[in-house]
């Protein structure tokens, strides 16, 4: 789903499970500052940011691995589908992984800016 509004990152667990336990799925529209969430697939959420006005061009993923229920301690792994264009792209080669730290940066402040 394309968040409309900010939700804590408890709320998208507790309603998540039901996709994966250990993480939540997200893609970044990173020109319009965007976050799609909780979805089985990243290819899903794609397609929901492309029908609210995104480009392919501007769409990154990645996945907030949820290290423990109940602390909410996680860490973020930017592999995803649309990473692979993104990289081409990029000139850094056709991997799922993200690893320009400066774009992960920006994105990291996008999803922060959705998901508290």
């Amino acid at each position: 789903m394309v968040l409309k509004e900010r939700t804590s990152l408890r709320n998208l667990v507790d309603k998540g499970e039901k996709h994966y336990r250990d993480r939540i799925k997200f893609c970044i529209d990173r020109a319009r500052r965007v976050v799609a969430a909780d979805s089985s697939f990243h290819i899903e959420m794609e397609y929901e940011l492309y029908d609210d006005g995104s480009n392919p061009t501007d769409i990154f993923g990645g996945d907030i691995i949820i290290d423990d229920h109940d602390t909410l301690k996680n860490h973020i792994v930017w592999e995803a589908h649309p990473n692979i264009e993104q990289n081409r792209l990029l000139g850094i080669g056709y991997g799922r992984p993200l690893t320009d730290e400066n774009i992960i940066e920006e994105l990291k402040d996008i999803l922060i800016e959705w998901i508290y």
